[in-house]
């Protein structure tokens, strides 16, 4: 797995990775390239040269059309980013998306994710608890592998 993150001077915290590994059932090694400046995510893009999870990829709020133009040339790429796209960025790059997940805060908890463009659905809301994702109502949740 190769993930790319932007912007995050922060640090990495190992064991938050080790965990997310447990999780998700990842067996192989864990790829993390950072990029600091907006002229670094371009060729950190193209270095990965596969699949990717990209973290943050707008997070200087310039060359878009750069970046889009990276991750439109490499493999399947998943991004997690704080950017509003129906509001900010290229049109260029909301359209090269194939699928557009918003996550909301419906209340203190509870949460939907709904589902903004899709190649096979219409636009579509799920609600789901704060409590059903850390394991607090039936089933297990995420806190069996964060103890």
């Amino acid at each position: 797995m190769k993930v790319v993150i932007v912007g995050e001077r922060g640090g990495i915290d190992p064991e938050l990775i080790r965990r997310f590994r447990e999780i998700f059932n990842v067996k192989g090694e864990i790829y993390i390239r950072r990029a600091f400046k907006a002229e670094d995510v371009k060729p950190t893009i193209e270095a990965m040269n596969e699949d990717m999870i990209l973290v943050d990829p707008y997070h200087h709020k310039k060359l878009y059309g750069e970046i889009v133009s990276a991750i439109r040339n490499a493999g399947r790429v998943f991004i997690f980013s704080f950017m509003d796209r129906e509001k900010e960025g290229s049109i260029f790059g909301l359209h090269s998306s194939h699928s557009l997940i918003r996550l909301e805060r419906r209340s203190s908890k509870s949460f939907s994710f709904k589902i903004i463009k899709s190649v096979n659905t219409d636009e579509v809301e799920i609600p789901y608890s704060i409590w059903e994702l850390f394991g607090k109502s039936k089933g297990e949740g995420l806190l069996t592998f964060l103890a």
